[in-house]
């Protein structure tokens, strides 16, 4: 059995893609909006909840996972890196499915690799930010920021999402809940509707929409800063989905 953890528009054409190879294979989702998406759009086997270790330990064992498939997002560390541990603990596959970087321009953007050192970023710089990193970890960067009315936060329009802002005191005019893909004008007419001079975004690659927010923000002149993808050693990786669905096909 193939378990693919998902969660990304990606692992949803992996999924399909593995099961025209092969019909044992389940595809995870961590929340039920996660399932609803890839429900659209994959007739297979979907189980959805956030498992830690000891539990995605157990669902393996009780599904004679063979295979684990990482096609989570590229913040999801603690998910990849549990993953990985169990992997080695119980010997099965580990593969992993990441998303390509773009080319790395330090001259036009500041890279940081903590959401804290995002947060101490924002205080050196002038003018208002637009940050588009989501509502997750959103207290490490607001915890740096000395101004926090500066801070214009974009995440998507569930509750829970908003609850979490405005227990952090974001006001309400500081919340944009919208659901993307957000395109180069949309990220521009956002920019300029507030007034932002930064915008913070993670390296969240092409299918994140990466480069329409890069664009964006070169046309209205402003500073960049991208928080850097966690480093984490993957036994097995591929940037490219139809390699990785050819060494599928070989092993299994």
């Amino acid at each position: 059995m193939i378990l693919i953890l998902g969660g990304t528009s990606e692992s949803i054409i992996i999924a399909n893609m593995i099961r025209k190879i092969s019909t044992g294979l389940v595809l995870s989702t961590a929340t039920e909006y996660g399932k609803e998406v890839a429900r659209k759009n994959f007739e297979g086997s979907i189980i959805c909840g956030k498992k830690d270790e000891s539990e995605l330990k157990t669902y393996c064992i009780n599904n004679n996972i063979g295979l684990i498939v990482d096609a989570t997002h590229p913040y999801a560390k603690l998910v990849s890196e549990n993953a990985i541990s169990i992997s080695k603990s119980l010997g099965i596959k580990y593969i992993r499915y990441e998303r390509p970087l773009i080319k790395k321009d330090e001259e036009k953007y500041v890279y940081c690799y903590s959401y804290e050192e995002a947060g101490k970023m924002i205080n050196r710089l002038q003018g208002n930010v637009l940050i588009t990193t989501g509502s997750k970890d959103i207290e490490h960067i607001l915890q740096e920021i000395k101004d926090k009315n500066r801070a214009f936060i974009r995440i998507l329009p569930q509750s829970g999402n908003i609850e979490k802002l405005e227990k952090l005191n974001v006001l309400p005019d500081q919340i944009i809940a919208m659901k993307g893909p957000f395109a180069k004008d949309l990220n521009i007419a956002m920019l300029k509707n507030y007034n932002c001079k930064i915008l913070v975004t993670k390296e969240s690659g092409s299918q994140g929409m990466l480069e329409e927010k890069l664009q964006a923000a070169e046309d209205c002149n402003a500073k960049v800063i991208i928080i850097g993808r966690p480093k984490i050693d993957y036994p097995k990786v591929f940037i490219d989905i139809d390699n990785l669905i050819n060494y599928i096909n070989d092993i299994t």
